[in-house]
């Protein structure tokens, strides 16, 4: 149901955009918008994405040397 209540408005939208220069240019200048809101959210996204890996490498390599510092403790204790 959806799908056709979006084919009727979007044809609506060519009929009408088709037949007014400002109709027109109006919708090309929301497209022009969704176009820039889009790039920003991918953008922002990648960068967020990147943060999250290296905080994930950063608290793993902490771990890591947590780890084998208490495993070196327990060597030097029973020696």
């Amino acid at each position: 149901m959806e799908e056709l209540l979006a084919g009727v408005l979007g044809g609506a939208v060519v009929l009408v955009a088709g037949k007014s220069d400002f109709f027109r240019n109006a919708l090309k200048g929301l497209m022009k918008m969704g176009y820039a809101v889009s790039d920003k959210v991918t953008s922002c996204g990648g960068e967020t994405t990147e943060s999250i890996k290296d905080l994930l490498a950063e608290s793993k390599s902490e771990y890591e040397a947590a780890k084998a510092a208490t495993a070196e403790a327990k060597i030097q204790s029973k020696a």
